[in-house]
């Protein structure tokens, strides 16, 4: 596992291949349709196509709208969003000038979103609800979109029996604060706790309007990332297991004859 930042930040070009996964097999990329691709471009930047001063790359204002699908399992989802021109135009040492002017799109919108962590399968359900929620607001709402991530975390502690009330000096039952619940959690896992809090104060920004940015929200997934495969993959810890087991063997673990090498 691991969070490839770079992929969910970039444009794209119809005709060039994705790398966004499938949102329901999550096995091939999506694919545009290339037949279902419509731009359009607002009043404003039609308006500006008459000033002397208009130029293609600095004042088209464009928007777009598609369908993709997967090559894999055939699921389609539809697309909106923005989209800007490149001057990509050179000079041919035979033909002169060449090329032209490239859309370049930028998604706001899906019908179901590409996942942005790879939830293991032993992901608690409500968990994995806050995180696909999350990930339909990435593209267009980065501060909600914390905010949802926030709400994982509160769902996680719920999964790892972490108290959610309790009785204060008058014997009545209060609710806990997620602060309070993660500093519980540190006692016993401290190096998950510690990744939960940096999450929270994450959200806590979307929560408070403080203004976020898709990389505070990139921040959030590539530590929730870590944690579920910490918590419900448990890669690191198989692979430590392998190897010590290689090691004090000095073989591989399938059955072998004769003896190893050092």
């Amino acid at each position: 596992m691991g969070l490839n930042r770079d992929k969910w930040k970039e444009e794209f070009r119809a005709e060039e291949p994705l790398r966004w996964p499938c949102p329901s097999c999550h096995e091939s990329p999506l694919r545009v349709v290339l037949k279902s691709l419509t731009h359009g471009e607002t009043s404003g930047s039609k308006a500006m196509r008459d000033h002397d001063a208009f130029e293609p790359d600095l004042h088209v204002d464009g928007r777009f709208a598609c369908i993709m699908d997967c090559g894999h399992c055939g699921n389609e989802v539809g697309v909106t969003g923005t989209y800007r021109l490149k001057d990509e135009r050179y000079e041919d040492a035979e033909r002169g000038e060449a090329g032209g002017y490239v859309k370049y799109h930028r998604p706001r919108y899906f019908t179901d979103s590409p996942h942005l962590v790879q939830m293991p399968e032993k992901t608690p359900g409500p968990v994995a609800e806050e995180l696909v929620a999350s990930f339909q607001l990435f593209w267009s709402d980065p501060l909600t979109c914390t905010n949802r991530i926030r709400s994982s975390v509160e769902k996680l502690l719920n999964a790892e029996r972490v108290p959610q009330t309790t009785r204060n000096d008058k014997g009545k039952r209060v609710f806990l604060k997620l602060h309070v619940r993660i500093e519980r959690y540190q006692k016993e896992r401290k190096n998950i706790a510690d990744k939960l809090m940096a999450m929270k104060w994450i959200g806590n920004a979307g929560s408070h309007s403080q203004g976020t940015t898709l990389d505070d929200a990139l921040d959030g997934y590539e530590l929730m990332d870590w944690v579920l495969d910490t918590l419900y993959a448990r890669r690191h810890r198989r692979a430590s297991a392998l190897t010590r087991v290689i090691n004090r063997r000095r073989a591989p673990r399938s059955p072998r004859r004769g003896s190893s090498r050092q």
